[in-house]
């Protein structure tokens, strides 16, 4: 997979994402005893290659997307030199209703994740309200206080993408109406699921991109002491 970077079927998907490189080199500068990083959506491996490059043997990279690419990837990372780094590949089917959300609900759910499991996630995978809007929900409580959420493609719609598009891909119309068709739909995730929440602050966005990073919650042992008994406020 990996080798197609940079050739002319993967040029618009061969420059990694500058955004969440910037964050993971903050955040090592800092030299955490270890980091846990995420991809959702893979393409043909770019960013992927900038992180693993980064990380450290204590660390370890997520990545999602389907299961061949997963897979992949996978391989292609394991043989290279710089991988230092614990590789988690999770993949899913090519069934309509399956998609990265399945794999991240369950870590959801798992209690050992309770607390949050990432440093760092890169969302990047179906450009659709229904599947990141979701991805977005749950990736909110699997990122740890302090951690970062970057999206991807906040301007990108079918009807505007060069492959994508209804003429390209007449199933398209099929999916979708022609308003979701136009629609920005990962700005719409960012507008419903990021700009009103008080726990996540946007620390950049461009054109394309967007950064959030989580604020800790408000300890409620500060609350808890507000109303010790037998101290009146009043």
């Amino acid at each position: 997979m990996i080798e197609k970077i940079g050739t002319e079927e993967a040029k618009w998907l061969s420059k990694p994402c500058g955004e969440m490189i910037e964050c993971l080199e903050r955040m090592l500068r800092k030299n955490p005893p270890s980091l846990t990083v995420a991809e959702v959506g893979v393409g043909y491996g770019a960013t992927s290659v900038e992180i693993v490059k980064r990380l450290r043997n204590q660390d370890t990279f997520y990545f999602y997307s389907f299961q061949d690419e997963v897979d992949e990837l996978f391989e292609d990372l394991r043989k290279q030199e710089y991988c230092q780094c614990r590789l988690v590949p999770l993949g899913n089917s090519h069934t309509v209703y399956d998609s990265f959300c399945w794999n991240l609900g369950k870590q959801v759910i798992d209690p050992k994740n309770k607390g949050g499991l990432f440093d760092l996630v890169y969302l990047d995978g179906a450009h659709s309200f229904l599947f990141s809007g979701l991805a977005c929900a749950l990736l909110k409580q699997l990122v740890r206080d302090g951690g970062y959420l970057v999206f991807d493609d906040l301007h990108w719609s079918y009807g505007h993408s060069r492959d994508r598009n209804p003429q390209v891909e007449p199933e398209i119309l099929e999916q979708f109406t022609q308003e979701q068709v136009d629609a920005f739909q990962i700005q719409m995730v960012v507008d419903a699921f990021m700009n009103n929440d008080r726990q996540w602050v946007c620390r950049k966005k461009t054109e394309r991109r967007a950064v959030y990073q989580k604020k800790p919650e408000r300890k409620m042992s500060s609350l808890l002491s507000f109303f010790r008994p037998g101290k009146s406020r009043m």
